[in-house]
């Protein structure tokens, strides 16, 4: 008898757990791209940045061309990055417009920066912004040129006594091909306000509605500012043919210049046998004076993942990662912390720049008409300079152009 078998295949069922990985938080990301080198910066932190928090994608979008244009396009539209660059000269139009969002409940610790940053960005008590990096005025000085003058050279203690007759002592105007002034004082409202400050002035009242341009405390400032050129010790950098003074300064026919840490490259690599240094800019009258040149990562009100974009713009401006940025040459660290780095221990030309914030500085920024301030400004020094019309005068037709574009 044959017993046939039935033969039947199992087949073994495996159950395998797999992890699928969560939906990533995705955060816009934008600013504008001022150099290559600066850009690969940005992208090595915000990839630090992704690896410390595998669940958020940033996605880093530069805007080249007019940024604030593109910026506002994309705010009328619905289409702005969740984080993005605030300019200290324009941004708190976009508070006013509740753009921004306050960011003091998301974690903020304001007083980790240096007040002077932190408050620019500060609007009705709420904090819109945190200072990404910035940059004062210090004043540069040639060695080179002090020493043929057998001159000390300046210190922070320096005062508008000490600048004036420094400036006389390094002019030699003999070698008429490459005269020598020494001090330099182009018609640039990046400049000159610092000169009213530290007399006791302002450029604007306290809500931006008026300007004080033409107040006793401006009208002085300017007449001591001018005074170099009119006296022959000092020149503005069209009358020895060039558009900034910086170029000048390497060139040693500028002995002492205002200028920010952005000049200290350029000699680099410029004029790397240009032998320098820098300090506080000597204090006037009503003491020490500056300007902040300054720019925040900000917060869209309308973003939709507000724990996230505040998460990346925290790790941006982090002590680590500011330290990176600092150590990388571009730009100076708004956190008090860093105040006491080795970097800025080693390098006394940019501490300098960086201890402008601490002494009596004030924001680039002079309200909705900030453009127009700006320009009245410029106008008033040229019209002084190149048409000998009284400082009076000047500063008083610039404040009536300013109150025209105030109430049109």
């Amino acid at each position: 008898t044959i017993t046939v078998k039935e033969t039947v295949t199992v087949k073994e069922i495996q159950t395998v757990q797999v992890q699928v990985p969560a939906e990533k938080t995705e955060v816009r990301l934008s600013g504008w791209a001022s150099s290559p080198s600066e850009t690969a910066l940005l992208e090595s932190l915000l990839y630090r940045f992704s690896v410390a928090n595998p669940d958020i994608l940033v996605k880093y979008e530069p805007i080249t061309g007019d940024y604030k244009q593109a910026l506002l396009t994309g705010i009328a539209s619905g289409t702005e990055p969740d984080v993005f660059y605030l300019d200290i000269f324009w941004w708190q139009e976009l508070a006013k417009n509740d753009v921004l969002l306050p960011i003091d409940d998301l974690g903020l610790k304001r007083d980790e920066f240096i007040p002077a940053l932190i408050d620019a960005f500060t609007y009705q008590d709420k904090t819109y912004g945190i200072p990404k990096d910035f940059n004062t005025l210090g004043m540069f000085y040639n060695k080179d040129l002090f020493d043929k003058a057998g001159l000390e050279y300046p210190t922070d203690d320096w005062t508008w006594d000490n600048l004036k007759e420094s400036a006389a002592k390094l002019t030699d105007l003999s070698d008429t091909n490459k005269p020598v002034y020494g001090f330099c004082t182009p018609p640039d409202p990046g400049r000159f306000p610092v000169f009213v400050f530290q007399n006791g002035g302002t450029v604007m009242n306290a809500d931006y509605s008026d300007t004080t341009l033409d107040s006793d405390a401006a009208a002085k400032a300017a007449e001591y500012y001018t005074s170099f050129r009119a006296e022959k010790i000092g020149a503005i950098p069209s009358d020895l043919g060039e558009g900034w003074q910086g170029t000048l300064f390497g060139k040693g026919q500028c002995a002492m210049v205002y200028e920010g840490g952005w000049l200290i490259p350029y000699l680099r690599d410029q004029f790397p046998n240009t032998k320098y240094g820098v300090v506080l800019p000597p204090a006037g009258p009503s003491g020490e004076g500056n300007l902040i040149f300054t720019v925040a990562w900000g917060i869209s009100a309308n973003t939709k993942n507000p724990e996230a974009a505040w998460k990346a713009m925290e790790f941006l401006t982090n002590e680590d990662s500011q330290k990176t940025v600092l150590e990388s040459g571009f730009a100076l660290p708004s956190r008090v912390s860093l105040q006491n780095s080795d970097y800025l221990k080693n390098n006394p030309n940019s501490a300098a720049i960086f201890n402008g914030a601490l002494n009596g500085a004030y924001p680039f920024f002079w309200g909705a008409v900030g453009s127009d301030v700006n320009d009245q400004m410029g106008k008033a020094l040229e019209r002084v300079f190149k048409e000998d019309q009284p400082v009076a005068d000047a500063m008083k037709a610039a404040a009536e152009a300013i109150r025209k574009a105030l109430n049109p």
